[in-house]
């Protein structure tokens, strides 16, 4: 497909499978935190969150990044895509091991300053070890549009590691083992069977590929730390400034901006391949008028994840978990503007201008932890919401410049990404207001609902369409 057109229906409908298994499978995992919630204590809670983010630092240091790079070499290797996952693959091993030998060198250190014991050092890395073959595998199932494999595979992950994790949890005394290890367990046997099916389809190693990956994906390293502090120097620092308590009830709220996160991924998923191809074809035409629905949609749903945000608390958490709703909006709309510095951030990709990407995001995030060591003191643990908001807010401003300045000024349409940008940051006070106010709030959903129907049925035989239509399948 790769060297053919690829019609902009195949971002459409493979989107429409990500977000649908992604929501749906995930719902399992959605389903299962309002018992860590009241079977955890606060501090166990906030203990397994500071684990999760350190992990999904440590992650980034030890791949590199080096399996998103497969997306961009399949334009230039395309014949010979599964030997580079496989080199990909090999080299992120390489570095791992590296790590984990560092680790126990100086674990005691390292322990100290990150607030986790030693103990689970060994499951944290097992687990990086392994889950880069499954990141590799659904990668390279991306870059050719077979996202009903990637959704399978994805949808085995989450439902395994949270059936194991509530088994765990309901069984053993240590509660907070019983969270990391169901939570990782499942992945590193995942892990190691692609790891398998990898090495079987790449057979041989190219250290030509080792080169060409690393000066993609090295400058990305920067700029995914820096996102990933803006992600989660929120909860770290909550949790060192105020306790892990109140990271807990951050957490909560947290769960609900990841439903976001969750929709961006998926959209994102099916938008990255079909835009390089896109790119590649010169079809600049076509990227304004699918972009614009594209950015059109995304606003759309989250309209409605904000009017509904009270009612996922209540059932996430509980009660006791209610007054995290507060720090909602500023990390909802947080997640819009994020979704539009992606939509950049492919152009920068496509260009190879990723030394751009790094220095803008480490800017965002210097920011973002220097505005969280002022205000949280001050404002408590919802202030990190409006300085995560504000890292975001300075990071599509500077992706915006830079490809103004490659010359992509117009490639979107700027009134459409900077009035929705515009009326989401409008809706947080508006927010904030219904969310005191039950009734209006409630009607406010019935009209959003009424109007979203009204949309489905205008457009009915276009969505039917597009739904019936076969082209660009997988």
């Amino acid at each position: 497909m790769g060297k053919d057109k690829v019609s902009p229906k195949i971002v459409l409908k493979s989107g429409l499978w990500y977000t649908i298994s992604n929501f749906a499978f995930r719902a399992v995992a959605f389903i299962t935190t309002p018992i860590f919630a009241r079977i955890l204590t606060k501090a166990e809670y906030g203990e397994f969150n500071n684990i999760s983010s350190w992990i999904t630092i440590l992650l980034i240091l030890a791949s590199c990044d080096l399996y998103t790079s497969i997306i961009r070499a399949k334009l230039d290797y395309e014949d010979d895509l599964n030997r580079y996952a496989f080199s990909m693959l090999t080299l992120e091993s390489i570095i791992t091991v590296g790590m984990f030998i560092v680790f126990m060198i100086f674990r005691t250190s390292i322990s100290n300053l990150m607030g986790i014991e030693e103990k689970y050092f060994y499951i944290i890395f097992i687990y990086i070890l392994f889950v880069q073959g499954y990141y590799v595998f659904i990668t390279n199932e991306r870059a050719h549009y077979k996202y009903k494999a990637f959704s399978i595979i994805t949808g085995i992950g989450i439902i395994a590691s949270s059936a194991l994790s509530v088994i765990l949890v309901l069984t053993l005394n240590n509660k907070l083992d019983a969270r990391v290890y169901g939570q990782y367990i499942p992945y590193v046997f995942i892990g190691a069977v692609l790891y398998g099916l990898i090495a079987r389809k790449g057979k041989k190693i190219c250290f030509e590929y080792y080169k060409y990956g690393l000066l993609l994906s090295l400058p990305l390293v920067p700029h995914l730390l820096s996102m990933t502090l803006l992600g989660s120097s929120d909860r770290i620092m909550i949790t060192k400034l105020l306790g892990a308590e109140y990271t807990a009830l951050y957490s909560i709220a947290h769960i609900v901006a990841s439903i976001v996160a969750i929709l961006i991924d998926s959209m994102n998923k099916a938008w990255a391949p079909w835009f390089l191809d896109s790119m590649k074809g010169n079809e600049q035409k076509s990227i304004a008028k699918v972009s614009t629905i594209y950015f059109g949609v995304f606003l759309a749903l989250i309209l409605g994840i904000i009017l509904l945000a009270p009612e996922v608390v209540l059932t996430l958490g509980g009660k006791r978990y209610i007054e995290g709703v507060s720090v909602l909006p500023p990390l909802i709309i947080g997640c819009v503007f994020q979704f539009a510095y992606t939509m950049y951030v492919q152009v920068e990709f496509y260009e190879k201008k990723m030394r751009m990407v790094a220095i803008g995001t480490t800017i965002a995030a210097v920011l973002n932890i220097i505005l969280n060591f002022i205000f949280i003191p001050i404002w408590g643990y919802c202030a990190a919401g409006y300085t995560t908001l504000a890292g975001y807010a300075v990071l599509f401003l500077l992706h915006y410049i830079v490809i103004s300045r490659l010359g992509y000024r117009h490639i979107f349409n700027r009134k459409v990404i900077f009035g929705g940008l515009g009326l989401s940051l409008a809706s947080i006070p508006l927010a904030l207001l219904l969310y005191q106010a039950s009734i209006v709030r409630y009607s406010v959903i019935v009209l959003y609902i009424a109007i979203m129907l009204f949309v489905i049925f205008r457009y009915r035989k276009l969505i039917h369409n597009f739904i019936s239509s076969k082209k660009g399948d997988s």
